[in-house]
């Protein structure tokens, strides 16, 4: 029996798009829909940048799948003009064809193809139409992240799909809901896949690929920079600029060209702080809060980490290892109950290394509070740590467990008065680069803070913020004298 050809190259070989620019052309796949294709599993979650050309390829794919093989496919928008949009580009992929499938029912909404008896499906979230209770073989979810239920939509999507293929794409959008999923994905908690496209992985986002009819009524600001030589704009780069480019170098392997960064300060320019939001680099800075976020900028290093616990085995040099076990260091211990379904420990320990300090150990649990002291103790021995322990609450079990071990701290209080400028002190030392975390699940726990109605720092509900305080508290012990006796 002779064997179809697979859907990229029946995609490409039978559809047409219409570019940005009006123009039709081959259905070719780009590097962000290849860079989709390759990663794809039955269950994805795509976070990318817009305009990509995700969902192109996403109902491409369905619609393929219902002209080969009996298929019921389902996309969902967030909104009616979304919805609109999807199908008209669905039927243009349709009236691009050659031969035309033969379509029983054509509506708003909905196609079936009798001679497989597939159907295709396209609504808006939480439409009554989109919660039939049929069998899915295809189910995606655009724009996710915008939905007013994505809880509720996708428990429903889930259960129909049990045995399909479900993508969840979406360009970032706050901390909801879509957010928990993407955490847990990439805790290795989901069956989903963690698909990240950011703007910069193709050249499409340059201002070389800028006409000169969309370069003309620019700023004068604007006009001079793209006047500006490339090697000269280059050198010129502010700090912030050098550092996402370093960045997305090491962890892309991608350098970005003068175009591209001239492109991505033309952005900035326009959408100020929503630039992260809709043209993500990463993808912790891309989900900014709805609200009022307390932290906004956070430089994360993993690799500037500093294994206190297995010191021995850490591949540094030995006079970098000698001077670290004689230098003074600066840790906070965060207190909890020590039970699993409560808050964690938090043991945060920062080397101040000239003007700038680094988040160079951590450790967190849930375990019972002495163990947690069996656990820290042999590091609090070996190294010159200055450490402060809250003793709000449960913090007085743990201030008598470390005077038992005969660990040399300060008692720290965490009142109304000094709780805020604990924070804002944070705050200031990592939006300044003077505190550089190494933890990305430290710098998820600061960005899920946010500033309540009467002004109070406080994290999201279900969320946590024990090691943003560990750090607070390490970073204060900067300001105290040390101590001349065992417990102050």
């Amino acid at each position: 029996m002779r064997q179809l050809p697979n859907n990229k190259i029946l995609i490409q070989k039978l559809f047409k798009i219409r570019t940005k620019r009006g123009q039709q052309v081959p259905f070719q796949l780009n590097a962000a829909q290849n860079y989709y294709w390759q990663k794809k599993t039955r269950r994805n979650l795509i976070l990318k940048a817009r305009q990509k050309g995700i969902s192109k390829i996403i109902d491409a794919d369905q619609l393929v799948d219902c002209f080969t093989k009996s298929t019921n496919a389902i996309v969902l928008s967030h909104e009616k003009d979304s919805t609109r949009r999807l199908f008209a580009a669905v039927r243009y992929y349709i009236d691009s064809l050659e031969v035309k499938p033969e379509i029983s029912i054509d509506s708003k909404q909905e196609m079936k193809f009798p001679k497989r008896g597939s159907s295709y499906f396209i609504g808006t979230a939480g439409q009554k139409a989109a919660g039939r209770g049929d069998t899915l073989d295809r189910a995606h979810l655009s724009e996710a992240a915008y939905y007013n239920d994505l809880e509720a939509i996708l428990a429903g999507v889930a259960e129909a799909a049990e045995y399909g293929q479900i993508d969840i794409e979406t360009t970032p959008n706050g901390r909801g809901h879509f957010y928990d999923l993407w955490q847990a994905a990439k805790e290795g908690r989901s069956p989903y896949t963690c698909i990240f496209i950011p703007w910069f992985i193709d050249d499409e986002y340059s201002i070389d690929n800028m006409t000169e009819d969309e370069k003309t009524g620019m700023s004068a600001a604007f006009q001079g920079m793209i006047k500006v030589s490339d090697e000269e704009f280059l050198a010129g780069m502010s700090v912030e600029e050098k550092r996402a480019r370093d960045k997305i170098e090491k962890e892309w392997g991608m350098i970005l060209t003068a175009g591209q960064m001239k492109w991505r300060k033309y952005k900035i320019w326009d959408k100020g702080q929503m630039f992260a939001q809709e043209y993500p680099e990463d993808d912790v800075s891309c989900f900014l809060q709805s609200g009022r976020p307390v932290f906004t900028t956070i430089i994360c290093e993993p690799a500037r980490k500093i294994p206190l616990d297995n010191f021995e085995a850490w591949n540094a040099d030995q006079k970098i290892k000698d001077v670290l076990v004689k230098k003074r260091l600066y840790g906070g211990i965060d207190c909890a109950e020590g039970t699993m379904a409560g808050d964690a420990h938090s043991f945060s320990v920062v080397d101040v290394q000239g003007s700038q300090g680094v988040v160079v150990f951590e450790y967190t649990s849930n375990e019972p509070i002495d163990i947690f002291y069996q656990r820290i103790k042999p590091i609090l021995d070996k190294f010159n740590i200055f450490l402060g322990i809250e003793k709000n609450g449960v913090g007085v079990a743990h201030v008598q467990k470390a005077k038992q071990l005969g660990i040399r701290f300060i008692e720290w209080e965490t009142t109304g008065t000094n709780r805020p400028v604990m924070i804002t002190d944070l705050e200031e030392a990592y939006r300044k680069g003077e505190l550089i975390e190494t933890y990305p699940a430290a710098q998820n726990q600061a960005y899920d803070m946010e500033y309540t109605t009467d002004n109070r720092p406080e994290h999201r509900k279900g969320k946590h913020d024990d090691s943003i305080f560990s750090r607070a508290i390490a970073w204060q012990m900067r300001k105290r004298p040390a101590p001349g006796v065992t417990f102050l």
